[in-house]
């Protein structure tokens, strides 16, 4: 999925950070259609480091997302 979303040609792409950290189901934001329990994940402290800016950097060299 992500990599339809880079490769398309939107001046944006929004990818979720769920995504982005590799999380599964575990980690969903919310369920539709359904009462309590939405918009509860939080991300654990650190996990946004260098070596994930670097992982996305590499992702957005590959896809020609970085700013001309």
């Amino acid at each position: 999925m992500m990599r339809a979303i880079w490769e398309s040609r939107a001046d944006t792409a929004i990818v979720t950070s769920q995504d982005l950290l590799g999380l599964g189901s575990e980690a969903r934001m919310n369920i539709p259609s359904t009462l309590g329990n939405n918009w509860v994940w939080r991300a654990m402290p650190g996990v946004f480091d260098k070596q994930l800016a670097k992982k996305i950097r590499g992702k957005m060299e590959i896809y020609a997302r970085l700013p001309q």
